[in-house]
């Protein structure tokens, strides 16, 4: 089993760690420790992506380049 809990450094409270020992009760676990990454400010980085998604927004604000589907229509994109 495979979980990722993603949060504060201030959350990490006893309450926490007793939901970790309950959920995985006796199996050895492994624990990584990684900084998180804000995606927005990743994609926001290079000047190319920042201008086309900023101008995606303003697209979408605008009512262009709107396109809706049935829920058919997504299940048959992701198949």
């Amino acid at each position: 089993m495979t979980a990722t809990y993603q949060l504060k450094s201030y959350e990490l409270t006893d309450d926490f760690f007793k939901m970790i020992k309950e959920t995985y009760h006796n199996r050895e676990v492994t624990i990584t420790i990684e900084e998180a990454v804000d995606e927005t400010d990743f994609l926001l980085k290079p000047e190319a992506n920042r201008k086309h998604l900023l101008a995606g927004v303003e697209a979408v604000r605008q009512g262009r380049f709107v396109h809706t589907m049935t829920l058919e229509e997504a299940e048959a994109l992701a198949e």
